[in-house]
């Protein structure tokens, strides 16, 4: 009985299990061949996608190169417009010399101009640059100069009004330049240098001292004289006038020929050594002076 019971449940279990299908497999040629192809697809596909992706960055790489060309472009076309302009135009002046107190500072910076200046400037020490010329626009508006210094640039030309408005110029040195002939100089000057230039006589106007009331210590040696400056003024306490050409002294060229008890009271020092002229050859010329010049006399 057992055993039919057995038999009939395993029959009727049976239609519920079927054996599970047999897994398909290639046969190994057909395996082969279908990797290779597999494989080669893929390659060929990557290496598309490569070309593409290379093709993408090649192309963006010369958008790129492109903008970045044309903004070098604009750039320099910018630059170019900015060009005329000088670097130490553009530089304001504090940063390209020293500012201090009223004093402006532009030594051996080689600038060719005077920059524009502070205008509560009273002081402007501008030696050892390479200043060729000297004009009236140079200090236009500038009421409060007392003192210019030009000393060791390469002057070669001042026009004749460049120092006349500047009511309050006291001290003025030219030295060590290039310079033929004098300009006008302003009324409140007491100290005038000009020595070491290739200045002469024709370079220097007739009465261009005559006015200076106050001009005190006056250095003109060292250039090409060929006579003592006339009409010097009373004031002067010191003149340089050594290493010139200057050949000849009139009585009335420190004194007065008319009038014997004239004293020549402020001069303290003139010196004319280096001269082609023996001062002893002259007595009358100094009869007015405390003090002989300095010089040959024989």
């Amino acid at each position: 009985m057992k055993t039919m019971q057995s038999t009939f449940l395993l029959l009727l279990f049976m239609p519920l299990t079927e054996p599970a299908p047999q897994a398909q497999q290639d046969s190994p040629s057909t395996f082969e061949y279908g990797t290779d192809y597999f494989e080669e697809t893929i390659f060929s596909q990557d290496y598309g996608d490569k070309y593409l992706d290379g093709k993408k960055i090649k192309e963006k790489e010369t958008s790129i190169m492109r903008d970045e060309k044309s903004f070098q472009f604009q750039k320099d076309e910018a630059i170019t417009q900015l060009s005329p302009k000088k670097e130490n135009d553009e530089m304001p002046t504090c940063l390209l010399c020293v500012c201090l107190s009223g004093s402006v500072y532009c030594e051996e910076i080689d600038i060719d101009a005077v920059p524009p200046l502070p205008k509560e400037s009273a002081y402007l020490y501008a030696r050892f640059n390479k200043i060729k010329k000297l004009t009236a626009k140079d200090f236009a508006d500038m009421p409060n100069l007392r003192r210019l210094d030009f000393t060791g640039n390469l002057i070669e030309e001042i026009e004749d009004d460049t120092f006349s408005k500047l009511s309050l110029l006291e001290e003025l040195s030219l030295a060590e330049n290039q310079l033929l002939r004098l300009p006008v100089l302003p009324s409140k000057l007491t100290l005038f240098n000009a020595r070491y230039n290739k200045i002469k006589n024709k370079g220097i106007k007739a009465n261009i001292f005559k006015k200076l009331n106050k001009l005190a210590i006056l250095y003109l040696d060292h250039n090409e004289l060929e006579a003592v400056p006339p009409n010097l003024p009373e004031s002067l306490r010191i003149i340089h006038l050594q290493f010139n050409n200057i050949t000849s002294i009139t009585d009335d060229t420190f004194c007065k020929a008319n009038d014997t008890r004239y004293i020549r009271e402020q001069i303290e020092e003139i010196r004319l050594e280096g001269n082609p002229i023996a001062l002893g050859k002259h007595p009358n010329s100094f009869i007015c002076l405390k003090r002989l010049p300095i010089g040959s006399y024989f």
